[in-house]
């Protein structure tokens, strides 16, 4: 999963800046990586500042393909951040454009359908069959970066887009790990934290062990961590998911990996 992003204007030294955002983007998934010209880009960061830049994105109707930075959302765009320019807040809009881009042309027709798509014969590193784990998130991104990374790993990998769901595959399959979002939809919805707290403090479980939680998500702050423990999970990451971060931390959880 990598996609190439073009600079639309930007002064030297907001380009060279520019440069922090590209080093972070290319060393997770989904990476971006700089593309020569926004020609040939699948996305463009572009300077809102500046009426040629946007006329030209406009003119090239690109606009739902934009990230604007500037004073002010140009009219027609569908991202847009104020200056100073923050990396990390970069990689997330450009997540949110790829994600309403994949549900553009390949939505499920029912998200209870999210379910594994590797074979079942599907062995696992240690030559055994594959170990079942789900993975919970409501961004479809993530969603397809973790089933593909873990399916190269040698799981079986199940899928769920909110709480209700994870729940409900919790209480019928075996897991060995559960990958857990924290915000699992709108404001009031039941977060990661509280299905982690389920997972734990459920006194029977399909197949007769609770399964490890990883909780991946964009919340890195001192209390999120403090939640995360008290609900119980094993470890916690935070987004972008850095790739040798995420294989260490799964090697703690699952020895047959290491």
């Amino acid at each position: 999963m990598r996609y190439t992003v073009a600079l639309q204007g930007f002064s030297d030294f907001e380009r060279r800046a520019m440069a922090s955002f590209f080093r972070l983007a290319q060393e997770r998934a989904p990476a971006y990586v700089q593309a020569a010209s926004p020609a040939e880009s699948d996305f463009i960061i572009a300077d809102a500042d500046h009426a040629a830049d946007v006329a030209a994105v406009r003119d090239a109707r690109r606009l739902q393909d934009t990230i604007f930075i500037g004073s002010a959302a140009p009219a027609g765009s569908v991202a847009w951040l104020p200056r100073p320019i923050e990396p990390t807040h970069i990689v997330r809009e450009l997540d949110l454009l790829l994600e309403q881009r994949l549900a553009s042309f390949d939505e499920p027709p029912d998200h209870s359908d999210w379910v594994s798509s590797g074979p079942s014969e599907l062995m696992g590193a240690d030559g055994r069959p594959a170990k079942d784990v789900l993975v919970v998130d409501d961004s479809r991104v993530a969603l397809k970066f973790l089933q593909a990374r873990l399916q190269g790993l040698g799981y079986r990998v199940h899928l769920a887009h909110d709480a209700t769901q994870a729940l409900e595959r919790l209480a019928s399959q075996a897991f060995s790990l559960v990958f857990l979002d924290v915000g699992l939809g709108p404001e009031g919805s039941v977060d990661g934290f509280a299905v982690c707290q389920h997972i734990k403090q459920r006194k029977e479980h399909p197949g007769g062990i609770a399964p490890a939680v990883l909780m991946v998500t964009g919340r890195s702050s001192s209390m999120d961590r403090v939640r995360g423990d008290l609900a119980g999970c094993d470890a916690y990451l935070t987004k972008p998911l850095m790739e040798d971060e995420f294989v260490a931390t799964l090697r703690q959880l699952d020895p047959v990996l290491a």
